[in-house]
């Protein structure tokens, strides 16, 4: 009995990790291609990559990174019960949304700056996760 719950624990842990690590990914890629965006939408539109300059693009890029950062700050509070790694997440996920209602919310703060501190802050809450979940394993 004891190796079937090992396994299933194994098992859950392996999603976590792998959640956080596609997360991680996933919140990079979105504040790369924000600053990319900022800095260079011409080097963008010359080589052929002008649609990820589109508004649409940026908000797909949004509601992956908070689908993955939900998603992975449900998962983690769920084995150790605590509350800080899924904080920092949806704290990230805030400041993205915020980011793309920069505009209409009359803020003097270029929506790049935003957008990049939170995809950072995502980043940050995926890797502190994935060293919960690696500490988790040692103590178990």
């Amino acid at each position: 009995m004891e190796t079937i719950a090992s396994a299933a624990s194994t098992d859950s842990t392996g999603r976590r990790v792998g959640l956080d690590r596609l997360g991680t990914f996933a919140s990079s890629a979105c504040a790369l291609h924000c600053a990319l965006c900022a800095i260079a939408p011409a080097v963008l539109t010359v080589s052929g990559l002008g649609v990820l300059v589109s508004h649409e693009a940026e908000w797909v890029f949004t509601f992956f990174a908070a689908l993955l950062a939900v998603a992975a700050a449900i998962k983690a509070y769920c084995p150790c019960g605590s509350w800080k790694t899924p904080a920092v997440l949806l704290v990230g996920v805030i400041v993205l949304f915020i980011a793309r209602f920069n505009e209409a919310l009359g803020s003097d703060i270029p929506e790049v700056f935003i957008t990049v501190a939170g995809g950072t802050i995502l980043v940050a809450g995926h890797l502190a996760n994935l060293r919960a979940c690696r500490q988790s394993q040692k103590e178990a």
